[in-house]
């Protein structure tokens, strides 16, 4: 810790000087004065953490100098010399913060116990500082994370509302593109089960640190959403190199499964839903591609434009027969496919497995991860090139199909999944009776077992209006009924609805009634 000694008596300051570098190794002296305006000027351009001060001196003495000192907010901590037994000096030491005193002459072991004394003060104080800074700092990344999460959730409608959370977030938009990338991690889960996603996070900010912005977060299970902002310069092939080198890094040093689907890069802050959104998709791309490795979606757009023998009104009809579960209509458009396959006769035993393959990820595009995950079919049985040639005849591989279409089924029934056509009234009942906790767009969408993205188009569809809107009535109206029939504060009015930034729910608030929460609650007393 730095010292700095002010004392009148040029033999005083060499003795102290002495005392400190022979028995209190821990402190080194930066700087010394004669009298309290040299010592003033010292102080200020040092900053010292310990101040061992004379209070009789010339021009201007110890307790002057501290008083014009604490007036600038030095935050040093002094301990007063003094071979004067008054208690007037003692009573304005006490006064300006001073608890620490030193009788002349200066005892080694006393200066050694009083220095001592002020250290353990000031690392005492640094560590509640701290505290508090990893607090707010904690309290600032919750903010930001929900923010970002109603980003991702909201959609292209809503440039006026993303742009606003940007900004009262501090996430830049000015001359900024954007990008967004969803990190799955499989195997060793023990590992995030004991360091949670805190390692990975600084694989993120290191590997990624070249961008203006990352903002990372855990998104569902165990996966990672970040969002990036950079400048013009913001080019997609040099962002996927660096999502290889992030992989690699994962791998090689936490030994973790990794596969990343990575989004466009996005000239306008509500492109950055778009871009997850595309991340999210290229990641469902996993079956074809494997179980770790990095998916552009630049990459599954050309596999898609590559398969186009089955029409998309064909595979909608699947997907809906899926939804109902009517495993007859299933084993229907299954047989309806393959004899369109079968009618094809030039196709290649590589395009044929594209084209089952994309099949199978069309029909399944509305399941959520999740789902896919714990599906046995789906996540053990997948066809690869070098098993193609396993199924001798196209029946062999339209039964293959089948199978895995009645597995869906089966895995829906067994898990209680409701029919499409019930499902939204499900989740409104479920988000009336949750709406006090984080239950984001991904978070009701896994527990549904369906895309997010599907969940929140199907929503808006059945609804007219988006999920996060509707979430955001049933909390306003809640924190009307709180504000007219409790006494609570609006912060505390705030927690109970299941916001964390008091500020994004006046703001929220303010939309939606045409006044702040506060103004609110005097309307309904001058009643």
């Amino acid at each position: 810790m730095k010292i700095i000694l002010v004392d009148d008596e040029k033999g005083i300051l060499e003795g102290l000087k002495k005392i400190i570098n022979r028995y209190i190794p821990e402190c080194e002296v930066v700087g010394a004065a004669h009298n309290g305006i040299d010592g003033f000027n010292i102080i200020q351009k040092w900053q010292p953490d310990i101040v061992i001060t004379d209070i009789r001196m010339p021009q201007a003495d110890g307790l002057e100098m501290i008083k014009r000192l604490k007036d600038l907010d030095i935050q040093s901590k002094f301990i007063l010399l003094s071979g004067y037994a008054d208690f007037e000096y003692a009573r304005t030491g006490m006064k300006l913060g001073v608890n620490f005193y030193i009788n002349k002459p200066v005892e080694e072991c006393e200066l050694r116990e009083c220095v001592c004394q002020v250290m353990e003060e000031i690392r005492s104080e640094r560590m509640k500082l701290q505290e508090i800074d990893n607090l707010k700092q904690e309290f600032h990344s919750r903010i930001q994370e929900d923010a970002l999460r109603d980003v991702l959730d909201l959609g292209n409608d809503h440039l006026e509302l993303v742009e606003e959370l940007l900004r009262v977030n501090h996430i830049p938009m000015k001359n900024s593109r954007y990008a967004s990338i969803l990190i799955e991690m499989n195997g060793n889960v023990d590992f995030l089960r004991e360091y949670g996603f805190d390692p990975v996070f600084r694989r993120i900010d290191l590997i990624l640190r070249k961008y203006d912005g990352v903002y990372r977060f855990r998104y569902s299970g165990a996966q990672v959403a970040v969002v990036l902002t950079h400048g013009a310069a913001f080019e997609l092939a040099e962002l996927v190199r660096a999502i290889h080198r992030l992989k690699e890094v994962l791998t090689r040093e936490l030994k973790l499964s990794i596969i990343i689907g990575v989004g466009t890069v996005q000239d306008r802050p509500v492109g950055i839903s778009h871009s997850f959104e595309e991340a999210r998709n290229a990641l469902s791309y996993k079956l074809i591609k494997g179980a770790e490795g990095v998916i552009p979606f630049s990459e599954i757009m050309n596999l898609s434009e590559r398969s186009k023998l089955v029409p998309e009104e064909i595979i909608t009809d699947l997907e809906a027969a899926i939804d109902n579960m009517d495993e007859q209509e299933c084993v229907a458009i299954i047989h309806q496919i393959f004899g369109r396959i079968q009618d094809e006769h030039s196709i290649s035993p590589a395009d044929l497995q594209l084209q089952c393959l994309n099949i199978l990820l069309l029909s399944i595009r509305k399941m959520s991860i999740q789902q896919l995950q714990q599906n046995e079919l789906l996540g053990r049985h997948i066809l690869s090139l070098e098993g193609i040639s396993r199924f001798e005849t196209l029946a062999y591989l339209e039964a293959w199909m089948v199978q895995v279409i009645r597995g869906i089924i089966a895995f829906k029934l067994e898990h209680h999944i409701p029919k499409k056509k019930d499902m939204i009234s499900e989740i409104k009942d479920y988000v009336t009776d949750h709406y006090n906790e984080p239950i984001s767009l991904a978070e009701v969408a896994a527990r549904f077992f369906i895309n997010p993205y599907y969940l929140s188009q199907y929503f808006k569809q059945k609804t007219g209006e988006t999920y996060l809107n509707f979430l955001t009535q049933i909390r306003i109206s809640k924190a009307k009924e709180l504000l007219e029939g409790t006494d609570l504060k609006i912060y505390e009015i705030c927690h109970e609805i299941g916001y964390s930034d008091p500020q994004h729910f006046a703001r929220m608030f303010e939309k939606l009634t045409g006044c702040k929460p506060r103004e609110y609650r005097k309307k309904l007393t001058s009643y």
